[in-house]
């Protein structure tokens, strides 16, 4: 309950809107807290779910309950006027008034507690649901961000790639016409170049689906590119802690919100058959009623009955047409499914959970080495410009350079954004994931942290 609370306090935290400007992470969540549907379904999945508490507890209160009949009654009375005397049929009108009021207290009743527990579970069950879909919501949201900024990257690569095919071209033509070209050649690089014009259509197409995507989550439509906020320069690697798998797996089967849904489903299951098999038990309550009566009947008309009653009343169920072995027989095999389903999350997230912890420790090696070749690839298109400019080569070389260069930096702005939401995944199957985690990440991408938009809301 206190890690739902956190999680309820951060709907509201109140960033800044989202500016004509620029478009950082942390106002991207901030949208996304507001108008992401899949959030705003989950904040009142729980809402309703927290209903069954107060639901399973009313079985255990006293139940109250009051009636009134009142009716225009007329009757018709045969019998003899006197001793042995003839038939005589008389008519009586009259009001009859019957009033009741009854109070009911459970006082040994195995499905009335049955139901208590059941609904404790089931609120349970929709605490850990709705702390899974808010950790979910970081990672939904970082993964459209990144796959925006990526598409963008991918479209300049793609770019790049057909400017020098397009320059090869020229070139091919040039030497066709001065006799040391073939036309193989130039029909070959025609081919390329129309088939590098048809990737740059479909990653633009890719990238206005991306754009999409974070415009559903954060319903804030975004006019142009320039609004988003890229990578810095200066990438910081989180340090692992800790740097143990076992560690990691521990406080998985002890936090994860997936694992926790997964053990009060349990609960629930194995409540729900409690209930069933309560059906062949007996049950005692106390009972207090109030009955008031006028006229009722023929025989008390123009009078009034006031009687109060206090008492213990017992019911044993003897027969039911077998619903309740049938619907114990039923519930039984839910809990077995329900037992069932516990060990698949167990794996399920223990697989994620391994694969998302290589992929951060390998991260790191990778994009050092990546950083390498954008560095070495950043000389050699500087090398090109200078032996361009010295007759050794020709601008067709310094494109192939630029390309080279393009492809590494993609390469390492992915390598960036897999790292990203490994680290924010790992958290998640870790059951660990907060906002502070998304501040960590944002920062990469300049993003304020959620104090500084306070102060700076403040101060505005």
């Amino acid at each position: 309950m206190k890690k739902l609370g956190v999680w309820l306090a951060c709907i509201s935290f109140g960033l800044q809107p989202i500016s004509a400007n620029a478009i950082d992470l942390m106002q991207a969540y901030d949208a996304a807290l507001r108008n992401d549907p899949e959030f705003r379904a989950a904040l009142k999945e729980n809402e309703a779910g927290q209903a069954n508490r107060r639901i399973g507890r009313a079985a255990l209160l006293p139940q109250a309950s009051a009636s009134f009949y009142q009716a225009a009654t007329n009757s018709q009375i045969t019998g003899p006027a006197f001793l042995n005397g003839p038939g005589v049929t008389t008519n009586r009108s009259y009001t009859a008034d019957n009033a009741v009021a009854q109070i009911r207290q459970p006082l040994f009743d195995l499905e009335a507690l049955a139901k208590y527990r059941y609904g404790n579970a089931q609120a349970d069950l929709s605490d850990a649901r709705f702390v899974y879909r808010s950790q979910d919501l970081l990672v939904r949201v970082l993964q459209a961000y990144v796959d925006l900024l990526f598409a963008q990257d991918q479209l300049g690569f793609v770019s790049a790639e057909r400017d020098a095919k397009l320059e090869q071209l020229k070139a091919n033509e040039r030497m066709f016409k001065l006799g040391e070209g073939t036309k193989t050649d130039t029909l070959e690089t025609l081919a390329s170049y129309e088939m590098s014009e048809a990737q740059v259509i479909e990653v633009q197409n890719s990238l206005e689906v991306a754009k999409r995507k974070l415009e559903s989550i954060t319903g804030t439509p975004i006019t142009s590119m320039k609004e988003v906020k890229k990578l810095n320069a200066q990438f910081i690697l989180q340090p692992l802690i800790p740097n143990v798998y076992d560690m990691w797996k521990d406080t998985a089967m002890a936090s994860s919100p997936e694992i926790r849904a997964s053990s009060h489903n349990i609960e629930v299951a194995r409540q729900e058959y409690q209930r069933a098999v309560s059906g062949h038990s007996p049950s005692l309550a106390g009972v207090a009623s109030w009955n008031q009566q006028k006229g009722f009947t023929v025989s008390t008309i123009n009078q009034n009955t006031n009687t109060t009653a206090i008492g213990l009343q017992l019911m044993i169920p003897i027969f039911s047409g077998g619903e309740v072995s049938a619907r114990s027989s039923q519930s039984r095999a839910n809990l077995e499914k329900a037992q069932a389903e516990y060990d698949a999350t167990l794996n399920r997230v223990t697989l994620e959970l391994q694969k998302q912890y290589d992929a951060v420790v390998s991260s790191n090696k990778k994009i050092m080495a990546l950083n390498r070749a954008v560095e070495s690839a950043t000389e050699l298109t500087k090398a090109m410009r200078k032996s361009v400019q010295g007759g050794q080569r020709i601008n067709l070389d310094v494109l192939i350079a630029d390309k080279g260069l393009a492809t590494a930096q993609r390469d390492l702005a992915k390598s960036k954004y897999e790292y990203l939401l490994a680290m924010l995944k790992l958290k998640q199957q870790a059951g660990v994931l907060t906002i502070e985690d998304l501040e960590k990440v944002a920062i990469n991408f300049g993003a304020k942290s959620i104090e500084q938009y306070k102060l700076d809301s403040a101060i505005k």
